[in-house]
């Protein structure tokens, strides 16, 4: 059923015996950074949720299944269409055997609209199913948590991202796709854009720039520049920022440093990455890691982020700061 799905077997098991079943959950709420699979996720469910002429959710026209996303030109998806959905709720239908509704994404639900969508939550017709997908679990309402069954989306392993890769870029070579799913820490959108030259130099410049900063141990300026990532583009940073540091590493402890992600980068600046006492920076691959473990706990990102910079410019580490701190 979600062979498409790459990894995330966990999530995948609990499905397909939820529609084996018969008895699916009425909501769904799959979390995780833009790329990880959350709209992969939300189509194989539908599909299969809908039954009779599944394969038309792959084209987004099957007359059952229902996408709820911002007007052109807005930010947040309005009231009113969350209102206009939960009239249509009670309408039964039309082609397939449950309605489904995805909501893109719930982070773009004021207060006032998940309230809004909380009313159906709590009561719906049988035959609807409610898909939510969001980037950060801190801004839903714990009365919408509440009622769904929630699933964060797994990073992909290399053994599954190498194929999946392969068969979208046929032309690229093997060296350069490990690199775009070294580089992006299983993360299969980010991978396929990086495996296409997308972004990587983006991702270069900004670990350069912070890298820079710490070379000087510029602990302002380190601040700085990571208090102004929010949860949502700090976590890929923070990927990215882990493969740049270790490339350092590479770099300085290998005469032949082939196969890293930022060689030319890292060259380039090594006089001043070789001012960076080595223990800071395998601390700093460290602090990369538990960053990203408190973000997936929705633990404060601007503190995340201050933690980090103090430690990579020298101070306390960041394990100290999610005990003391957070």
């Amino acid at each position: 059923m979600f062979e498409a799905l790459l990894s995330n077997n966990k999530m995948k098991q609990e499905l397909e015996r939820a529609l084996q079943s018969g008895k699916p959950h009425h909501a769904y709420l799959f979390c995780g950074q833009e790329g990880s699979g959350k709209k992969t996720a939300a189509r194989l469910l539908a599909k299969e949720l809908v039954g009779k002429n599944g394969h038309k959710v792959e084209k987004n026209c099957h007359p059952d299944v229902f996408w709820l996303t911002p007007d052109a030109g807005k930010k947040l998806i309005p009231v009113a269409s969350v209102r206009d959905m939960r009239s249509d709720v009670f309408v039964p239908p039309s082609e397939g055997t449950r309605k489904v509704y995805i909501i893109d994404t719930l982070d773009l639900l004021n207060e006032q609209g998940q309230n809004a969508l909380l009313t159906v939550l709590e009561n719906p017709p049988a035959y609807a199913v409610f898909i939510i997908l969001c980037t950060a679990k801190e801004k839903a309402l714990s009365t919408v948590l509440s009622r769904v069954n929630s699933y964060e989306m797994e990073y992909v392993f290399p053994s599954e991202a190498l194929p999946f890769l392969k068969e979208r870029l046929p032309n690229a070579d093997d060296g350069k796709i490990n690199q775009a799913i070294y580089a992006s820490g299983g993360n299969m959108g980010t991978a396929l854009k990086l495996a296409k030259g997308e972004g990587l130099f983006e991702a270069e410049q900004s670990c350069k720039t912070l890298m820079l900063s710490v070379s000087k141990n510029d602990t302002y300026k380190a601040l700085v520049f990571l208090s102004g990532y929010k949860k949502e583009t700090l976590a890929p940073f923070l990927a990215m920022l882990s493969v740049y540091i270790r490339d350092i590493i590479t770099c300085r402890l290998t005469a032949d440093p082939q196969g890293t992600v930022f060689r030319d980068s890292v060259l380039q600046n090594s006089k001043d990455f070789d001012k960076i006492n080595i223990n800071i920076l395998f601390d700093g691959v460290r602090a990369c890691q538990s960053a990203l473990s408190l973000i997936d706990a929705n633990v404060n990102a601007q503190l995340i982020a201050q933690a980090l910079a103090i430690q990579l410019c020298g101070g306390n580490k960041i394990d100290k700061y999610s005990r003391n701190t957070f």
